[in-house]
């Protein structure tokens, strides 16, 4: 999932955790319209999601087989259970029977196999399809190789869903949880506007019931799988005439992201301080390579970029004091056990890289083109110029031409914060860095990473940790990227509210949200 802004973090004394409730269901209490501050929304349909704020809103509007807990772990949803093949590789689902669509209609098992081919339909264009790339066949119908009856998902009947996977995956039941996975009704087509607020139809928690000036207003469905949730309505603010801590402070929103520079004052204040909350979402920055063209298609040179940067010393100068320095494209919240990423930082191997590379003189290595739209990058420009000798040129460009640019010809060196998918390092490995990945924009291709990655993903589960972490020791050697630091963010609480577990994973899922009595 994109999201092309710099996080800074910080650490605040005090901060109290938030109040959770069990994957059971959520707590029934009535309550006023719960007002989020998330911004104008991206996109109604799944299959086009852009950004983490897409991913929050459809969470509330559509359903599919599982759903992560506020522990990030999956659990039945459309689906009432599954069975695992002994292989790994044929998972049955057990689809729920007397499903409907916010309108009335029917769901079934056709429905989401519908879904998901429409994902992986070539004509759908649609921007995260590669979540379904473990699915047999699935990679080959979307480059339009193959026709969708040959991919590996099949509805024998109404209530029963199979779908064969490449290779093992244990973590295939997260994806499914993820909402570029969730069903949508058959009227569905291959355009991004096929869903109107107008007549809305989903299958989640929430249906749209209306727009009021820059805000959505969103109705509890009363045909969803887990019943209707506990608040009636969820108001999506869209903008607010002050700040957002104004906004909460003056009783305008119940609940907002905040910004790590404002979490520092904010943890000292007498009445904010208490209702300010930590979450660590799964989110990494980093630098990515063009490693299509030279001279980033040769390692040494990746590697000499990576190895001259102290991150411990230059992601606080970057992102702020707490920052926290990445030596992984996986973020902490979802290590594994056994996973012991390094921080490497070694200039004089660097400078000695570069002169085996063929550039002992460093002119001929021509200006690097440094892409600054994800990333305060002053701080490691000045180490490739001082300690390297490299000249830098450094860009920036507007959002929307600079994520065009990324699918075309990417800069030579670009930056990017990324959110993974779902809660496993496969999320950020297979998506970023697998051949042919449309997140890829460096189109990394190695047949070695392939082949320690398709171990890990079918590792039983004392080994995953010992897996990934030899996929994470090749990635760093080959430097496809430099990862740079993790993201924490900072929200904002109206007391009362609860269910909000979720936060610790970077999830909203107001299907569980309740107010206190």
């Amino acid at each position: 999932m994109r999201r092309l802004t710099r996080v800074a973090a910080f650490v605040a004394a005090g901060v109290i955790a938030l109040s959770t409730s069990t994957s059971g269901g959520p707590i029934l209490a009535a309550g006023p319209a719960l007002r989020y501050l998330a911004g104008p929304p991206g996109t109604l349909d799944p299959a086009f999601i852009a950004d983490a704020a897409d991913v929050q809103l459809l969470l509330q509007l559509y359903a599919g087989l599982t759903r992560l807990d506020e522990m990030g772990e999956p659990y039945p949803s459309l689906a009432s259970g599954w069975e695992i093949s002994a292989d790994g590789l044929v998972y049955e689902f057990a689809v729920r029977g007397d499903l409907e669509f916010s309108d009335g209609s029917e769901l079934d098992a056709g429905d989401i196999r519908r879904s998901w081919l429409r994902l992986l339909d070539p004509a759908t264009r649609a921007t995260a399809p590669d979540v379904l790339s473990v699915v047999q066949g699935a990679s080959e119908r979307l480059a339009g190789e193959l026709e969708e009856e040959d991919v590996g998902i099949e509805a024998p009947d109404d209530e029963t869903l199979v779908v064969t996977l490449r290779h093992p995956a244990s973590y295939f039941l997260d994806i499914v949880a993820t909402p570029a996975t969730f069903v949508v009704p058959e009227r569905a087509d291959a355009t991004a506007t096929w869903q109107t607020p107008e007549a809305f139809v989903g299958s989640g928690p929430y249906v749209l019931d209306g727009i009021e000036g820059p805000d959505l207003v969103l109705r509890a469905n009363d045909r969803y799988v887990a019943g209707a949730p506990p608040i009636a309505e969820i108001r999506w603010v869209g903008d607010v005439e002050t700040d957002s801590v104004t906004a909460f402070a003056d009783d305008a929103i119940d609940l907002v992201q905040v910004a790590g520079w404002d979490a520092t004052w904010i943890s000292y204040d007498t009445d904010l301080g208490p209702r300010l909350h930590a979450a660590e979402p799964l989110t990494i920055s980093y630098f990515g390579f063009d490693t299509s063209r030279p001279p980033f298609d040769d390692a040494r040179v990746r590697l000499a970029f990576s190895l001259a940067l102290d991150r411990e010393r230059l992601v606080p100068l970057s992102e702020g004091v707490a920052a926290q320095a990445a030596g992984s494209l996986v973020p902490p919240a979802i290590w594994p056990d056994g996973f012991a990423p390094k921080l490497d930082t070694d200039p004089d191997r660097a400078r000695d890289l570069l002169d085996e590379a063929g550039y002992a003189d460093r002119s001929e290595l021509g200006p690097i083109v440094v892409n600054a739209n994800g990333l305060f990058v002053d701080p490691a420009v000045a180490v490739w110029r001082d300690e390297l000798g490299v000249a830098i040129e450094v860009e920036t460009r507007d959002f929307g031409s600079f994520l065009d640019l990324l699918d075309t010809r990417p800069p030579q060196l670009f930056t990017i914060n990324w959110i993974a998918d779902y809660a496993s390092p496969h999320a950020l490995y297979g998506l970023l860095l697998e051949p042919g990945a449309l997140s890829n924009y460096g189109d990394w291709r190695d047949d070695e990473f392939l082949a320690l990655l398709d171990t890990a993903a079918a590792a039983p589960d004392g080994d995953v940790g010992a897996a990934y972490d030899a996929v994470d020791t090749y990635v760093a050697e080959q430097a496809p990227v430099i990862p740079w630091s993790y993201g924490e963010t900072w929200w904002l609480v109206a007391d009362g509210l609860r269910g909000l577990g979720n936060l610790t994973i970077g999830l909203l899922d107001f299907g569980r949200v309740s107010w206190d009595d």
